[in-house]
């Protein structure tokens, strides 16, 4: 077991600096900013439970203040861990939201802290995730969203981006 991590560090250690070589992100670029809203969160799915439940989601969103056809969030929340601190569960997310146009893109991932029967972040909490690539108008895009539970009034995500050249 303990030399499964230490391979599995090597090669993600290998990923980041490769990664990192590839897509420097030049200091002077200035990130660009998009806002996203869209209503309170259900799951349109759920598969299984505790370790590798599944949540799948497909929401409508607007975009910097406007809705439009073809702008929505398309993703799912995996239970990694269900004996987190406070009891609460650990949820790695594939997150992939749609600007209008289906070339244009940006994926999210990483991991939030959710309460055990919830099917999203409790209400009034925030997390952060990285945006780990996009395509069309945001090709190359890389930095991290703020993602706000309002509850009942629905959800915020705040990008700041770099694009890539």
């Amino acid at each position: 077991m303990k030399i499964t991590r230490v391979i599995l560090a090597t090669i993600m250690s290998l990923g980041l600096v490769s990664a990192v070589a590839v897509s420097p992100v030049n200091a002077a670029e200035k990130p660009i900013t998009v806002r996203v809203y869209h209503q309170a969160v259900n799951p349109i799915a759920v598969s299984g439970t505790g370790i590798g439940a599944v949540r799948t989601f497909f929401i409508p969103i607007a975009v910097n203040g406007t809705a439009a056809d073809g702008q929505y969030l398309a993703g799912t929340l995996t239970t990694l861990d269900t004996a987190m601190p406070g009891g609460q569960e650990l949820r790695t997310s594939n997150l992939t939201y749609v600007f209008g146009a289906e070339k244009d893109q940006m994926v999210v991932g990483g991991v939030s802290l959710y309460p055990p029967a919830g099917a999203t972040i409790a209400a009034g909490q925030t997390t952060i995730r990285p945006v780990v690539g996009g395509s069309g108008k945001y090709s190359g895009a890389r930095g991290q969203v703020v993602s706000t539970n309002m509850g009942a009034n629905g959800w915020t995500h705040v990008f700041k981006v770099w694009l890539g050249k």
